[in-house]
C-alpha cells in the first residue's frame, strides 16, 4: 500500500508519503516550538514547502529564516526534500 501510495504522490509532484508524515509530526522540531505556534506546513509539492503564517509578523520571521528552514527540512526529511519555501496566511 505505501508503495502505492508513494508512486501516486510521486506522479502529482508529491513527496513521499514518510517526508509528508515527518514534515508534519516534527514540525515543532524542524522549525522549533516556538514558531510552531504560529505556522503550520500545507503542502510539499515538487520540492516546495508552502508554510502557513498566522500574521504578518510571523511571515516576516518566516521569510527572514528561509535559508535557515530550507536547511532544517533537508536534514530532517532528507537531501533536496525542500529548495523552495513558500510563505501565505
Amino acid at each position: 500500500m505505501r508503495s502505492a501510495l508513494d508512486n501516486l504522490a510521486s506522479t502529482l509532484g508529491l513527496t513521499n508519503v514518510d517526508s509528508i508524515n515527518a514534515l508534519f509530526v516534527d514540525w515543532p522540531e524542524i522549525v522549533g516550538e516556538q514558531l510552531a505556534k504560529h505556522c503550520v506546513p500545507r503542502s510539499l509539492r515538487d520540492q516546495v514547502l508552502t508554510i502557513e503564517a498566522s500574521d504578518q509578523q510571523w511571515a516576516t520571521e518566516l521569510k527572514w529564516m528561509t535559508s535557515l528552514l530550507i536547511e532544517r527540512c533537508c536534514d530532517a526529511l532528507g537531501l533536496d526534500a525542500v529548495t523552495e519555501v513558500r510563505i501565505i496566511r
